[in-house]
């Protein structure tokens, strides 16, 4: 087969391979046999090895990874080709064995015949006698240090790409620890035993350096500027000339970030005196940044004289657009600012909206849709993207230099279609539908809006101008249009995720818990970083009663958002229902060490203290709340509370008093600073408190009970007792109602007065509006119940006329207290706000 092969080469290329098969390579070997000159030469060379010889030989094998010949025992007797070293009994090849490193050591193993021919054997049968490559004695230390190396260096690489990942991923406290590996892997590598120092350099330096880039890149993404500002200027005297204005570029976008604009200015101008004139995308660069830090210092004059150098070397938007916000800061001519928004419309857009614009009519959907996800098309489609971001906020600017941003948008409107540019209308057209919203005009808005939702709108606009139409709606109260539009803008863009959080919200709305939750993961898919999909979700979780995963959601959210306090009432409020009150006061406290001047969180510490035992800690909290924010009727009542318990009624007058004058809508307030006077033997102050309330509330049968009770106690005059009797009876006729038997065997009368308390102005604000805590948080409290302001049998055991009282006295128009016998401290909680006996 090879001979064929040859022949029809040799067909081919006659004067190549003239006389190839008549040649023979033993011929040649006699030849060099007898060629004493030879003989003598190879004798002198490799007769007696020298160290420089061993050293280069070691060099070489080591640098290109060769591999040293060893014997291999000729299966035939044929005159012997050897060297010098006469004393060996092994073969040397036939050829130069310096730079294989060849060494002479009997015993080794002998490679199979036939490699390095086609055919195996030459052309007159003989077997070939070739050598193969492995390392000699004296080339050991150097072949596995460059092993060791390469092992280090495959590590290190897997580290780096680990950290480069990871920074894409915002996980940059990970890449920071990676990078402190690859610290640990650069001393292993500075510990590689037995290297020469030639081969050490030529290997290790280019690996340092690019862990020294990686290391700078990660610390910058990290924001540690510091620590990046350290290993940057350790480059810049490690690196090459190529590679210096690559790290003086740095050192400079570094100063800016760090608010260090001078410094970052001097390098900057050093930048464009060395940049080559062949580099003006780096000189673009340069432009930029150094335009940027006059900005930044305020010299809008000299920022603007940048931007210009730039606008003359290319046509960028971003150029164009920083010029026109330049002349917006100095306050310049409306005539510059107009011209600078016409050049900035009028760039073109030199890319298509879609693939297929570009393409023959035959080509299939499927191949469309598969260019549609190109690189490049994608490239292109964010810089179309950009370029409409860049016309809408210079038109925003525009708009607003006058008091009538109407008018200036409208303006603009007609530039671009002047201008041609159709596909920036509709934008136009939504921004002013916002001024429109923001001037609280709404009809004009609705018009607006409406006429953008058409089924050739572009889906993305479509999607926006539906969704506003939704917010609209919704806070016009017409809760039916709001979810038509939402529907409209979901089914516009289903990877919207203001549609998906629209819908989600809806349903929420509607207590349809499930479906809510639907959207709200679905809003997390497209954005899991996004903090209202996670939080709504964790929402709907909450409502239907999955406290788990609930709190999953919410804790993954603190982790995130460190200390956010709507994330941690919210967390508090689970654990709360999952009967856990330790872990929400812990909770609880964070929200208090962020803002310890908000009563709402202050009145919940007490609450919660108050559940766990802890009196001490409960009064220290409401009296905190009720300092800061005094009028509200529930710390009041727990205050009033507490020092009736604690045998204080003095106290706990002046918190009734003040919660009847908060909301003097219902007698419950005004009865329980009574029954305080009561307690604190002011019998003669609590009749007369008494008949006040009475002739506030005449149909209240609680106090009609007690002024009963009084006057009997008091041997009051027969015909006052019948007075209040037969007013009592005429109520209790007409409004009878019976409460079941108590454990005592006592039935009482509900009051039927006294409806719910509606919520006063001290109930809505005490945690949003008066407090000037964030409205957010206030919203969280949805969840809460506030407290039901009946009378409960707590405070009926006051009036209980079946219920034994102290036997008094009239005496000289003043009322005194008999001597009673005592009850025990257990009994006294449970007949608050009763009289405790002595």
């Amino acid at each position: 087969m090879a001979s064929k092969s040859r022949v029809s080469l040799r067909d081919e290329f006659d004067d190549l391979y003239e006389g190839y098969e008549d040649s023979s390579v033993l011929g040649a070997q006699k030849d060099i046999l007898e060629d004493p000159g030879l003989q003598r030469a190879i004798q002198s060379s490799h007769g007696e090895r020298d160290r420089l010889g061993t050293a280069r030989r070691n060099l070489l094998s080591s640098r290109l990874g060769i591999q040293t010949a060893k014997p291999v025992p000729r299966p035939i007797q044929t005159p012997k080709l050897t060297t010098g070293n006469k004393n060996s009994d092994a073969y040397r090849p036939a050829s130069s064995i310096r730079g294989a490193g060849y060494t002479a050591k009997s015993g080794r193993s002998s490679a199979s015949s036939g490699v390095g021919s086609p055919s195996g054997r030459l052309s007159s049968g003989t077997p070939v006698m070739v050598p193969t490559i492995e390392p000699g004695e004296n080339d050991q230390p150097a072949r596995a240090a460059i092993n060791e190396f390469r092992r280090l260096e495959r590590e290190v690489q897997t580290i780096l790409d680990d950290a480069a990942v990871l920074v894409v991923q915002n996980q940059h406290a990970k890449a920071i620890e990676k990078m402190k590996q690859s610290e640990k892997m650069r001393r292993k590598l500075h510990e590689i035993p037995d290297w020469n120092p030639a081969e050490r350099k030529s290997h290790l330096d280019p690996l340092l350096l690019k862990m020294s880039w990686y290391n700078a890149e990660v610390l910058v993404a990290s924001h540690r500027l510091d620590d990046a500002m350290k290993v940057y200027v350790e480059l810049r005297n490690t690196v090459g000339p190529d590679e210096q204005l690559s790290v003086l570029m740095r050192i400079a976008l570094l100063h800016r970030r760090r608010k260090e604009y001078e410094q970052a200015l001097k390098l900057l101008h050093k930048l464009l005196d060395d940049l080559p004139t062949d580099q003006s995308h780096d000189r673009l660069v340069v432009l930029r940044e150094a335009a940027a830090c006059h900005a930044l210092t305020g010299r809008w004059d000299t920022a603007y004289k940048y931007c210009q150098m730039i606008l003359q070397d290319t046509d960028g938007p971003e150029a164009a657009f920083n010029s026109l916000v330049c002349l917006v800061a100095l306050k310049s001519d409306s005539k510059r600012i107009e011209s600078a928004f016409v050049k900035l419309v009028s760039l073109k857009a030199d890319f298509s909206a879609t693939p297929g614009d570009r393409m023959d009519p035959g080509v299939s959907e499927e191949y469309k849709e598969m260019i549609s996800h190109d690189s490049l098309f994608m490239w292109e489609k964010q810089r179309k993207q950009k370029l409409e971001l860049y016309i809408l906020n210079a038109a925003q600017l525009v708009a607003n230099l006058d008091s009538d941003a109407i008018s200036g948008y409208e303006w603009c409107i007609e530039q671009a279609k002047n201008a041609g540019r159709t596909d920036i209308l509709s934008a136009l057209e939504i921004a002013k539908a916002n001024t429109y919203l923001k001037a609280e005009n709404f009809a004009k808005t609705l018009e607006v809006l409406m006429s953008h939702d058409t089924d050739e709108e572009e889906p993305n606009l479509r999607a926006q101008s539906c969704g506003m139409l939704a917010f609209l709606n919704f806070h016009l109260g017409n809760f039916k249009l709001s979810k038509e539009n939402a529907d409209k803008a979901y089914e516009a863009n289903k990877l919207s995720l203001q549609a998906c959080l629209n819908k989600g919200c809806l349903e929420y709305k509607e207590d349809n818990f499930s479906a809510a939750l639907q959207y709200f993961q679905e809003a997390l898919i497209l954005n899991s970083a996004d903090f209202r999909a996670s939080y709504y979700a964790g929402m709907t979780l909450k409502a239907l009663g999955n406290y788990q995963d609930a709190l999953t959601v919410f804790m993954k959210l603190n982790s995130v958002h460190l200390n956010r306090p709507t994330v941690l009432y919210q967390i508090s409020q689970i654990y709360q229902l999952m009967e856990e009150p330790a872990e929400a006061f812990a909770q609880l406290e964070k929200i208090y060490t962020l803002h310890p001047r908000e009563p709402f969180i202050l009145r919940q510490l007490g609450e919660l203290a108050d559940k766990l035992g802890d009196k001490g800690a409960a009064l220290w909290y409401y009296n905190e709340s009720h300092r800061i924010f005094p009028l509200n009727v529930d710390v009041l009542n727990w205050l009033g509370r507490f020092f009736v318990a604690s045998q204080f009624p003095e106290k706990a007058i002046t918190y009734f008093e003040q919660a009847s004058k908060i909301d003097d809508s219902v007698p419950k307030w005004p009865l329980l600073a009574a029954g305080a006077m009561r307690r604190a033997g002011h019998l003669t102050d609590a009749y007369n408190k008494y008949v006040d309330i009475h002739t506030a509330f005449p149909d209240d049968p609680d106090c009609l009970k007690v002024l009963v009770r009084i006057c009997q106690e008091t041997h009051a005059p027969a015909a006052e007792i019948a007075k209040y009797q037969q007013e009592l009876d005429l109520l209790l006729r007409m409004r009878p109602r019976e409460v079941p038997a108590t454990a005592g065997g006592r039935s009482q009368l509900q009051p039927q007065s006294l409806g719910a308390r509606p919520p006063t102005a001290a109930g809505k604000n005490a945690f949003g509006q008066q407090s000037g805590f964030s409205p957010v948080l206030s919203a969280a409290r949805s969840g809460l119940s506030t407290a039901n302001f009946n009378l409960d049998a707590e405070d009926l055991e006051e009036f209980n006329v079946t219920k034994q009282r102290p036997a008094t006295v009239r005496k000289a128009g003043k009322l005194a207290v008999l001597e009673q016998t005592s009850l025990d401290d257990a009994a006294v909680d449970d007949i608050l706000p009763g009289m405790v006996r002595k």
